[in-house]
């Protein structure tokens, strides 16, 4: 049996395709693709255990293409190094060959596609320019650990397609014939098709409690399961729309210099990157823009009459998004309200930042002042012993200032000679000003952290402990594989030795 097929339009899969393939597995399955063909069309199919790809591809065929498994890297290589523009797919005895060179078979095969009953499926039709709409979302999901692991995924509902990090919101409006809501993850194979301009359809159904669904693009299929839980309810963040809206907008040249200016700020680690926004007081018609780490651009723009002296910060990456999907009217309430991108792909909501005030610091107590002064007084007195003289201790209290804690003065008289004191011993003054401690009867109670502050604290005490024990587990890993490869060199050393014996008691022997 042979096939002629179209070599462009097969490598363009293979960057998708190859997602899917682990290619430390143990298991050859995993780091095989399956090729099928039946109806004038030939399959290639890449999986894991709970998702997988499919590509399509049209050929002419007089029979159907048995189910075959080979290895993805040797086949991507084979597709990759032909010279020819039309690829030759051969099957003979079992062996597939693609322009001569034969591919290693993978015993094993893939699980069969579940047929899915019509009656418990909900179809849903998406529009040309879904894969446009993925790609602006795409950023805006929650990467890492979060707290709710349905916001690392795309909504897809009655209301277009959402997503959103906590501190930013994108909502693109697609009109979809559908009452119910599906949130899918991370699409991060189906951007890799790059299935731009296609339309296609959203098929879901329910087994063993759990969602499912299958998202079909032109050629390509992707089948895994949907995230659970309940989407929140974005409307509600939506800020009002108000006569008193400020507003700031920038034509193309504008945002081109505004993006290339965004992208010229380098990130600082373990610090977040902002922008600050305002209106210069010379130049009306210009945005005076100031990263946090003192980079300076101004551009064209036009204001609100209400603007002034209205100055916000925002971080980076939203000003890029914004940027990106297209918007080129930013509007805000105030410079702690919601901003909303406007005029490009959708709704745009993003959430500024407000620098935290300094800590007023407590009035420290003076420290102590000690100010020593020594008259030594010889006077000539009769040899005759005297008896031990009585230290005399004087205090004076200062008068009391309102303004400084009260000070208390202290006057010592002592001798220099303790053992035997005698009346030629000079005798020496001190005055010591020391502060009086003083306690304040009003002071103002700590202000308590309400139960919602307290619950992010101890996420954030959480999901630091989380960190570092990953921080650990990894070390503890690495160093259980280098322990393992000095255990394996030893190994070959003792092997190489034992070798070497060998041949020397042989070679002795002989001798």
């Amino acid at each position: 049996m042979e096939i002629q097929i179209n070599k462009n339009e097969l490598a363009s899969a293979l960057p998708a395709l190859g997602k899917l393939i682990t290619r430390t597995a143990v298991a050859e399955v995993c780091r095989s693709v399956e090729i099928r063909g039946f109806a004038n069309h030939l399959y290639f199919r890449t999986r894991t255990i709970f998702e997988e790809i499919e590509f399509a591809l049209f050929a002419e065929m007089e029979e159907d293409f048995p189910t075959t498994l080979v290895f993805f890297e040797q086949f991507r290589s084979a597709v990759r190094n032909s010279k020819n523009k039309t690829l030759k797919f051969e099957y003979d005895c079992g062996e597939i060959y693609i322009d001569g060179v034969m591919m290693e078979s993978v015993k094993g095969h893939f699980p069969l596609k579940e047929r899915i009953s019509n009656h418990i499926v909900s179809v849903i039709e998406l529009p040309a320019d879904t894969m446009s709409a993925f790609d602006i979302l795409a950023p805006i999901t929650a990467k890492g650990t979060v707290a709710r692991r349905i916001l690392t995924g795309i909504n897809i509902g009655k209301d277009g397609f959402t997503a959103t990090n906590e501190k930013e919101l994108v909502n693109i409006p697609v009109s979809l014939e559908t009452t119910d809501s599906i949130t899918i993850p991370f699409p991060l194979v189906l951007l890799a098709t790059k299935a731009y301009g296609e339309s296609g359809k959203l098929s879901t159904w329910q087994k063993d409690g759990e969602t499912f669904f299958e998202l079909m693009l032109g050629n390509w299929s992707w089948r895994t399961k949907a995230l659970p839980g309940i989407y929140p309810i974005w409307k509600h963040v939506v800020p009002e729309r108000t006569d008193a809206t400020h507003y700031v907008c920038l034509q193309d040249e504008s945002a081109e210099q505004m993006t290339r200016y965004l992208k010229s700020i380098t990130d600082e680690k373990d610090k977040i990157t902002c922008v600050k926004l305002c209106r210069l007081p010379e130049g009306p018609n210009m945005l005076h823009l100031e990263s946090s780490n003192g980079l300076l651009v101004s551009i064209s723009a036009e204001f609100d009459p209400n603007w002034d002296n209205l100055s916000v910060m925002v971080r980076k990456d939203l000003l890029l998004h914004l940027l990106n999907a297209g918007h080129r009217k930013i509007e805000l309430n105030d410079a702690f309200s919601p901003i909303v991108g406007t005029g490009g792909a959708g709704l745009y909501i993003g959430m500024p930042l407000r620098l935290k005030k300094a800590q007023p610091q407590t009035e420290q107590k003076p420290e102590q002042v000690a100010s020593c002064q020594t008259n030594v007084q010889a006077t000539a007195q009769s040899e005759q012993p005297a008896p031990h003289p009585v230290p005399e201790a004087t205090e004076s209290v200062s008068e009391q200032n309102p303004t400084r804690p009260q000070e208390t003065k202290t006057i010592i008289h002592t001798n220099l000679n303790k053992e035997n004191p005698t009346m030629n011993d000079p005798i020496i003054t001190r005055t010591v000003s020391v502060p009086e401690q003083t306690s304040t009867l009003n002071n103002k109670p700590e202000s308590k952290l309400n139960s919602m502050d307290e619950l992010i604290i101890s996420i954030e005490a959480f999901k630091a402990k989380l960190k570092a024990m990953l921080d650990e587990s990894n070390t503890m890993s690495r160093k259980v594989c280098e322990v393992a490869i000095a255990q394996k060199q030893k190994e070959r050393e003792y092997a190489r030795t034992k070798r070497t014996l060998e041949r020397v008691r042989v070679a002795t022997g002989a001798a």
